[in-house]
């Protein structure tokens, strides 16, 4: 029988003994809550997972559809090396991510820059890195299952789920694997093959794609993914910019 109470035993018994585990049925946001402990000096790899999230947040300021029992909404507080920005943290993750969710669901996982992954066309997680301070809180959200009746309208053509049926224990092998190959990454992040596996799973590289900045669109074509992880991208104008920030959409051709 399928319950969407997750079990803390299940999760401690198959990861690395270095993560503190706490479960919350419904929080805010479990970004948010966990800048808030970061402040009182909780120990890195403090990990919140959480079911449902009323004010779940996206990149750029966007808000992150988190209803109950469709989803696992978590954070993860780090404190990385100097040279170990969100950046990098976050397109680390989304490799980390990828190979899961490939791995558990048997279906292709592509990036879409910079942080989120697709499977069969549609997104199934969002990635969040935000630094504070010396520390980095990671954000992962992903869509285990559709919620009832739908997604919502203003997303209902690209968010999608892993899995159609539920069954026990499911969510917890998606956090299990989660975070043990992440922790695997974050150890011993071997940035040749991370850039390499990033690349070649880029949904946009060759693709005609909308820059999407300043509330306005501008046509380009995404040509490469730099050593840097930003975009290099083709203008209509034939002008060529690397896009360090920002967001993009790939365009319909005409």
């Amino acid at each position: 029988m399928f319950s969407d109470n997750l079990s803390k035993k299940f999760i401690k018994d198959r990861i690395p003994p270095n993560y503190i585990i706490e479960l919350k049925r419904k929080v805010s946001s479990t970004n948010l809550i966990m800048k808030e402990k970061a402040q009182t000096g909780v120990a890195e790899f403090s990990v919140l997972i959480a079911s449902e999230q009323t004010a779940g947040r996206g990149r750029l300021g966007r808000t992150f559809h988190s209803p109950k029992g469709t989803g696992i909404y978590m954070s993860i507080l780090l404190t990385p090396e100097k040279e170990r920005n969100p950046l990098l943290i976050t397109v680390d993750t989304a490799v980390c991510v990828a190979r899961v969710l490939e791995n558990l669901t048997g279906e292709k996982a592509l990036i879409k820059w910079v942080n989120d992954i697709y499977i069969k066309g549609k997104k199934v997680c969002g990635i969040l890195a935000e630094r504070l301070e010396d520390k980095i809180v990671l954000g992962i959200g992903i869509n285990v299952f559709s919620p009832k009746g739908g997604f919502p309208d203003d997303i209902k053509d690209r968010a999608g789920a892993l899995f159609e049926k539920k069954e026990r224990y499911i969510k917890e092998k998606v956090i299990t694997e989660l975070l043990n190959e992440f922790y695997n990454i974050y150890m011993n992040p071997i940035r040749d093959e991370l850039l390499a596996e990033y690349k070649n799973r880029s949904m946009v590289t060759g693709k005609n794609i909308l820059i999407l900045r300043n509330g306005g669109e501008e046509e380009a074509v995404a040509i490469d993914i730099n050593d840097d992880y930003s975009l290099m991208v083709k203008k209509e104008n034939g002008e060529i910019e690397n896009l360090g920030t920002g967001d993009v959409s790939i365009a319909e051709r005409k």
